[in-house]
């Protein structure tokens, strides 16, 4: 997501409650599992009221996650999505809406916590009144569920696409630039599963630096291919630091068709530059579409009881070979 580095600086505490759900659980929920147990919510004639709350609503990706939200919501008939106007990790307007939100007896409340422990008393609030409180991105403990991708997932798909091309390009002795963001260890496996990966199968990092944003890739990358000018690969914990990466690449004047960039998260930049083709190769893309919709469906699920509350919305692998898939993600920025 867009400057995740300064715009998502949440750390989120685990949950280690009794009765959570387990990671191998969580894993095993399908998309399908969450929309069949959210599809007869209107059959009873209840109205529900959802109400969300990302910390950064102006960057466009979560702009689309809302707009998908809403879109589900009216699809079933007897949803609202009520959606703030938090900007900045504003922790003072996110605590506004939430109170807001708990005066006015929405059903549930979906949010991604700008700092945790500010905002525990309103979750109790919130669960007195019979309120459902999900979490987003992360489990906090006693939360009632939870909407978020799998990191480890992410980190897997594009190591293991970035040791295709080595194969199938005959790379040897490869060496790679891995980007970081060791602020948010809960985002770690985007890193660590890559460097797990790398190892096993002989490529070397040379290099792992913290950069989540478009600056922090580009300064990181030309610092790392003045001391290995011989650089071939280039991982991004985020799409943002690969499309700063590619900017460097493209500015030193290194061969395209030699290198392998990727990032995560599936931003319409890195689309772009893979349907564009070059050195930009993979994300490891989440599907928002389907993501807006678990926003209400695992809310409702937690509301009714009867059906996953904690899900992972997939991730997949968007590359220049599949025009199609990528097609698909760009249209979901589509106004």
């Amino acid at each position: 997501m867009k400057n995740l580095a300064k715009k998502i600086a949440v750390s989120f505490a685990l949950a280690s409650a009794a009765g959570m759900a387990s990671a191998d659980d969580i894993k095993s929920i399908t998309t399908e599992q969450v929309r069949s147990a959210a599809a007869d919510a209107c059959a009873d004639g209840k109205e529900y009221k959802v109400a969300y709350s990302h910390s950064v609503s102006e960057v466009i990706i979560v702009k689309q996650v809302r707009r998908f939200a809403t879109e589900r919501a009216a699809d079933l008939g007897c949803v609202t999505v009520l959606h703030d106007n938090t900007q900045s990790n504003n922790l003072e307007q996110q605590i506004n809406a939430i109170q807001g939100w708990i005066t006015l007896g929405v059903d549930a409340i979906v949010v991604l916590p700008i700092e945790p422990t500010a905002l525990q008393p309103l979750q109790r609030q919130a669960q007195a009144q019979g309120i459902k409180w999900l979490t987003y991105l992360g489990q906090m403990d006693g939360s009632d569920g939870f909407v978020g991708f799998d990191h480890a997932q992410s980190g897997q798909i594009v190591a293991n696409a970035a040791v295709d091309w080595v194969k199938e390009n005959n790379v040897e002795g490869a060496k790679a630039l891995v980007t970081t963001l060791t602020p948010l260890p809960s985002l770690s496996p985007r890193w660590t599963e890559v460097k797990r990966i790398f190892e096993e199968n002989g490529i070397e990092v040379v290099a792992e630096q913290d950069a989540a944003d478009q600056t922090n890739g580009l300064r990181v990358t030309e610092t790392v291919l003045q001391q290995h000018p011989d650089l071939d690969i280039v991982i991004g914990m985020a799409d943002d630091a690969a499309v700063g990466a590619l900017r460097a690449i493209k500015l030193a004047g290194a061969d395209p068709d030699a290198m392998f960039v990727a990032g995560q998260d599936g931003s319409v930049e890195a689309l772009t530059a893979i349907k564009d083709g070059g050195a930009y190769r993979a994300s490891a893309a989440i599907l928002v579409n389907e993501l807006g919709a678990n926003i209400v469906d695992q809310a409702l699920n937690a509301v009714r009881g009867n059906g996953p509350a904690f899900a992972y919305t997939p991730t997949v692998l968007a590359t220049h070979d599949d025009q199609a898939l990528l097609d698909q993600l760009l249209a979901n920025f589509d106004n």
